[in-house]
């Protein structure tokens, strides 16, 4: 049994700290991706952070009648969906106790108003729902919706947008943000118009793709399609 700072998001905290703490010596700008894995199955996390949840209190899932026929005490039980929900948020919570070590970090080197922060990730969870877990096809919302947090010095905080992005809008809006130029090659679109206050971005799909098959979300609706068409 190890302690709650042998984690793979504990060293991952650590290391980052450790090279903004060198940067800042250095005097130089620094980009520092912090890859860390959870939430994600196996859902496993320090004791503390999973007493933070009653198992018997989390809200479990609506499932229509032809799905909650197929679960029993073997396969997706109410009992298997609370010990996933309490181990996911468990994760979840050690996350953002580590991410609140970077920040911290960042105000007392005092390049916090110097440093863009963007928190994301790359897919979602099924935790159980459409009686899956995991990720992938046919990307329903659970899956394909992933948090995108930006802080960005100068730029008004607490504002929450609606619209449509992807992933491959970051990079072209760190490198505006930056004073940088964005290769006219790259995906996506620069979100600095909306971080300098204007309106939702104009973007009217999202693509989820994967071998054999492509899904795109608008607003409204989400259109899948198999590559044998």
């Amino acid at each position: 049994r190890g302690g709650d700072d042998y984690t793979h998001t504990a060293w991952v905290a650590s290391r980052s700290i450790q090279y903004m703490k060198e940067r800042a010596q250095e005097g130089r700008p620094f980009l520092c991706v912090s890859g860390i894995y959870s939430p994600h199955s196996p859902w496993v996390a320090p004791q503390r952070f999973l007493d933070l949840y009653d198992p018997n209190k989390v809200t479990l899932p609506s499932f229509p009648p032809e799905a909650d026929e197929k679960r029993n005490a073997d396969h997706y039980s109410d009992g298997e969906l609370r010990l996933a929900r309490q181990g996911y948020y468990g994760m979840v919570s050690e996350v953002d106790h580590h991410v609140g070590r970077m920040l911290d970090s960042l105000d007392e080197l005092g390049m916090a108003d110097e440093t863009i922060v963007v928190f994301t990730a790359d897919h979602g969870e099924w935790l159980g729902e459409h009686l899956k877990y995991g990720k992938g096809y046919p990307g329903h919302d659970c899956v394909s919706r992933v948090p995108l947090l930006m802080r960005v010095p100068g730029k008004e905080g607490g504002r929450r947008v609606s619209g449509l992005v992807e992933g491959v809008d970051v990079v072209p809006t760190l490198l505006e943000a930056c004073g940088a130029p964005v290769p006219p090659h790259l995906q996506g679109q620069s979100l600095c118009p909306v971080l300098n206050g204007g309106e939702d971005p104009d973007k009217e799909i999202a693509l989820m793709e994967f071998t054999g098959w492509k899904m795109i979300r608008s607003v409204d609706y989400r259109y899948v399609i198999h590559a044998e068409g």
